[in-house]
């Protein structure tokens, strides 16, 4: 298993899109009744290729990826300046899906991103996670505290 930060490349993004529509999948799933959607997210994902590559301009963006002879994981997230401590940069993680038979590797790989999120200049990271999720007991092993929870409403037009 090879576990490394890699660039953000257009080839990168493609190889990364079906893990990433699988994540939405799962992540549907265990959400359920709990989000905003009420189980009906049945529409896929579009991630934002030019949003992407803003971030990777403004060297904030952070991918950390596991290979096993293909892609069988990432984490992704930024580094972006507090609006709220002009003196503290934020990590946010972004997206994290690693394929159910290599999640023994979820914490080293967090860890590898945390370490480029700390030299990338984060003091302080920050996960929105669902509590069925699979990351969040991972997350809390590792040393992480629920702070604040994000609540949702969906504005129907």
């Amino acid at each position: 298993m090879r576990i490394e930060v890699e660039p953000f490349t257009l080839e990168l993004f493609e190889e990364l899109l079906p893990l990433a529509r699988k994540c939405w999948q799962e992540s549907t799933d265990f959400k359920a009744e709990t989000c905003a959607f009420y189980g009906s997210r049945e529409f896929d994902i579009e991630p934002d290729l030019e949003q992407y590559r803003k971030l990777v301009d403004k060297k904030s963006l952070i991918v950390v990826t596991l290979r096993d002879e293909g892609l069988r994981g990432y984490v992704v997230g930024c580094v972006y300046q507090s609006a709220h401590h002009k003196k503290i940069k934020v990590g946010g993680g972004d997206s994290v899906y690693i394929e159910p038979e290599y999640r023994s590797y979820t914490g080293i790989a967090i860890s590898k991103w945390e370490k480029a999120m700390r030299e990338a200049g984060a003091e302080v990271i920050g996960w929105p996670v669902h509590f069925n999720g699979p990351v969040y007991e991972v997350l809390k092993a590792m040393g992480y505290v629920g702070d604040d929870i994000v609540m949702e409403k969906r504005l129907c037009a």
